[in-house]
């Protein structure tokens, strides 16, 4: 996986470079929170449930309406047990927080091209990423644990064959949409949320199946497991599902985003060369009217 990020990392910065010697290049900024859809959140987050999300990235116009993205974003996500509405479980007690770091690429679209007149435009994109998360918890004695030390699905025991130690750097295919108001002919002010569908199911350390306690070579393993004993309920035993394999784990942003286009730049040429451009004079203010 190292090499596999290293050559994405390479061609990202290579691609940026040279898109920052173009007319048509902008850059942004967005803040906002981040939550995640899997084994311990199953629907729409408590407000405990959300964590800052900080994105940085630039883009560069092909035409008025399709630009290539690239972004690199800092964001949590966590869930627990306490929280859940299901008896079953909330009875598991099991809690995690990750932090993610991730780098991505996305086409985006926008559906307004004439933003002269309509000074605001929604607009769509989707495209890959990378991202790396590292699942923790803290212990019944009031430690923080990586959880993916300690194979709590028996992952690494002989036992257990067929449960390998799961990668904590992963692809995934992000897509969303916005909308972006024009204050400037440079500057921009919109709002987004941005979708992330990844491969594992192991955001949360959640996935399967109990492992029987006594086949963990790591008593420490254990514990982490099942928590459920923590609140005085007993081990369910290795019938009862720990969490839902068929469903792979999604994490998500919801930010406000501040986009400024470098202006002054020659290379390139005007967007009019793509068929449309022009527009009105760089650097008016739009009337406030008009713009919200």
């Amino acid at each position: 996986m190292k090499p596999i990020l290293r050559y994405f990392l390479l061609t990202l910065l290579l691609t940026g470079s040279v898109a920052s010697y173009a007319q048509r290049v902008r850059v942004s900024a967005a803040l906002g929170g981040s939550a995640y859809y899997g084994d311990l959140v199953q629907g729409a987050p408590l407000v405990k449930q959300v964590s800052p999300a900080f994105t940085f990235g630039g883009s560069y116009d092909f035409t008025e309406q399709l630009r290539a993205r690239f972004n690199i974003s800092m964001l949590g996500i966590k869930g627990d047990d306490k929280d859940n509405k299901d008896i079953i479980y909330k009875n598991r007690n099991l809690n995690f927080k990750s932090f993610i770091w991730e780098v991505s690429a996305a086409a985006e679209y926008d559906f307004l091209n004439n933003t002269s007149e309509y000074g605001w435009t929604p607009y769509i994109f989707a495209g890959p990423g990378l991202f790396h998360f590292n699942p923790t918890t803290i212990d019944k004695f009031g430690e923080k644990v990586n959880l993916h030390d300690y194979g709590t699905e028996g992952q690494g025991l002989a036992a257990y064959p067929d449960r390998k130690p799961y990668s904590l750097t992963q692809f995934n295919i992000g897509f969303g949409g916005g909308v972006r108001f024009d204050l400037t002919e440079d500057l921009s002010l919109g709002g987004e949320v941005f979708i992330r569908k990844t491969f594992t199911d192991y955001l949360d350390d959640v996935s399967g199946s109990y492992v029987e306690p006594t086949d963990f070579t790591n008593p420490y393993s254990a514990l982490l497991s099942y928590r459920g004993d923590e609140v005085g309920k007993p081990f369910p035993g290795v019938s009862m599902p720990r969490g839902n394999p068929k469903s792979k784990d999604m994490f998500y942003t919801f930010q406000l985003k501040l986009t400024y286009r470098l202006a002054n730049i020659s290379w390139g040429g005007g967007l009019g060369f793509y068929g449309g451009g022009g527009g009105r004079q760089r650097g008016s203010m739009r009337n406030p009217g008009r713009v919200l």
